[in-house]
């Protein structure tokens, strides 16, 4: 056995680990668990693959070579041995930008599925199991839902451990934040989340060298939004930075990627330190965030490749996925997916890799 796997019995000892892990993706999109593992050089083997949306199954087969076809978690129900499941279940009936509809078992709503993952993890019984949400199930409006299913995991033999991780707290410069729960069956160590590090990049860093003049805004448009702007828009004391972006999100019912705008077109002794550069204009037009887009600067909305950099992914698993599908799909997937760096930090706690 090898050097990593002996580490990873040590930390397990009720988990002997003689053959690759096993991995379930639920609600796959394009892989974000997938890559973590693969950039840690941990020993795993995908055994299923469940993503309904047929554009992301043809963006994750052409990222990592597979012919997976579309599945619907209603109707999975497969007899296969599996050592972790990881869920990152729609999260739009839990979301501040959704209609708060909830995830009520039986509900109906997209959030709901959430509980044929339970259902899997019943039958199947992995060792792990690892839920990734918004930050919103834990409010008072849903935190009933979040605890029963704690709850119901727990009634199967896990013990679940759970937190709130921010993408700027692991080396992606995009203020994220969403709950990770970690669900470890049986006998076993305390897990620790990993510890916050020290953000090295910046929003500039991200960006693409030269971009499309399609990507920016028309002066009608800037001159309409400067119009109808909030006021904190209007106020010429109020900046922008490049230091750390906004949530990448696809709003329900409006085409991806066409809310979020900034500017890249600073001078370089420009305050870097602050908060958020891309601001979110709404269906409307109007900011809703505090800030400005200072009248002497350029605007315009991040490319695909921008938004695929901000989910940590590598360039070129962007341009497989360009190659398959559009711009409109690609917006989506980076919108939907997991913050790949926070899932290589979850992984190394819970694996121990390296030491």
């Amino acid at each position: 056995m090898d050097t990593q796997l002996d580490i990873f019995s040590i930390m397990h000892p009720t988990f002997k680990i003689t053959k690759p892990i096993r991995l379930i993706e639920l609600f796959g999109g394009i892989g974000a668990p997938r890559k973590a593992l693969e950039r840690l050089n941990i020993d795993f083997k995908v055994v299923d693959y469940v993503e309904i949306d047929k554009y992301a199954v043809k963006s994750y087969n052409a990222i990592y070579n597979e012919n997976f076809e579309p599945q619907d978690i209603c109707e999975w129900d497969k007899d296969i041995e599996v050592d972790l499941i990881f869920h990152g279940s729609p999260c739009q009936d839990f979301s501040l930008a959704g209609k708060q509809a909830g995830g009520e078992e039986e509900s109906g709503t997209r959030s709901s599925l959430m509980w044929h993952t339970v259902r899997i993890v019943e039958k199947l019984k992995p060792k792990y199991v690892i839920w990734e949400n918004v930050k919103n199930v834990i409010s008072k409006k849903h935190r009933h839902t979040f605890d029963k299913y704690l709850s119901k995991l727990e009634e199967l033999g896990y013990t679940n451990h759970w937190q709130v991780l921010n993408a700027k707290d692991y080396g992606i410069p995009q203020n994220r934040e969403r709950v990770f729960v970690i669900s470890i069956l049986g006998e076993h160590k305390p897990y620790t989340f990993p510890p916050k590090q020290e953000l090295k990049l910046s929003l500039k860093d991200m960006l693409e060298d030269e971009v499309d003049e399609k990507y920016y805004l028309s002066n009608k448009m800037i001159k309409y939004i400067s119009a109808t702007g909030t006021a904190n828009f209007r106020n010429p004391d109020c900046k922008i930075n490049l230091d750390i972006a906004r949530p990448l999100t696809t709003a329900p019912n409006k085409r991806a990627g066409t809310t979020n705008y900034f500017s890249d077109d600073l001078p370089d002794n420009y305050d870097l330190n602050g908060s958020s550069y891309l601001r979110n204009f709404g269906s409307k037009g109007k900011l809703q965030d505090k800030g400005v887009v200072m009248s002497d600067l350029r605007i315009r909305k991040p490319t695909p490749k921008e938004y695929w950099r901000l989910m940590g992914f590598a360039d070129e698993d962007f341009e497989k996925a360009a190659q398959v599908n559009s711009n409109t799909q690609l917006y989506k997937q980076a919108g939907n997916s997991i913050v790949v760096n926070v899932l290589e930090a979850i992984f190394k706690e819970l694996f121990r890799v390296g030491e």
